[in-house]
């Protein structure tokens, strides 16, 4: 699947209209991944970030099957990455994916 962005959004001026996952350009220069959802930023980065991007250029496009399951990568990748740095301690570590379902044989 190719896809083409959207321009850079200041965060201080503009925010998503549709709920979903964009990239975020950290202060540092950086990029991560945030999701929009009910107004607000939810599953951000630690770090500040202070401008957006969609991740598909075409709007009439956002919520056709394939950009469901680029979104569902893109969560999948953010979480990835999130075990990978910040694993946690103690009962608070987390398990990888193939783990986490219940499958204690």
């Amino acid at each position: 699947m190719k896809t083409q962005s959207t321009r850079w959004f200041p965060l201080d001026q503009y925010a998503p209209v549709r709920d979903g996952w964009y990239e975020v350009q950290l202060v540092s220069g950086d990029t991560a991944f945030a999701k929009f959802s009910d107004g607000e930023w939810t599953e951000k980065p630690m770090l500040a970030f202070h401008r957006w991007r969609g991740l598909r250029a075409d709007p009439s496009k956002s919520g056709e099957l394939e950009t469901i399951a680029g979104d569902a990568i893109a969560a999948e990748g953010v979480r990835d990455a999130w075990d990978a740095f910040f694993p946690g301690v103690g009962d608070e570590r987390h398990k990888p994916r193939a783990a986490g379902h219940g499958n204690d044989n």
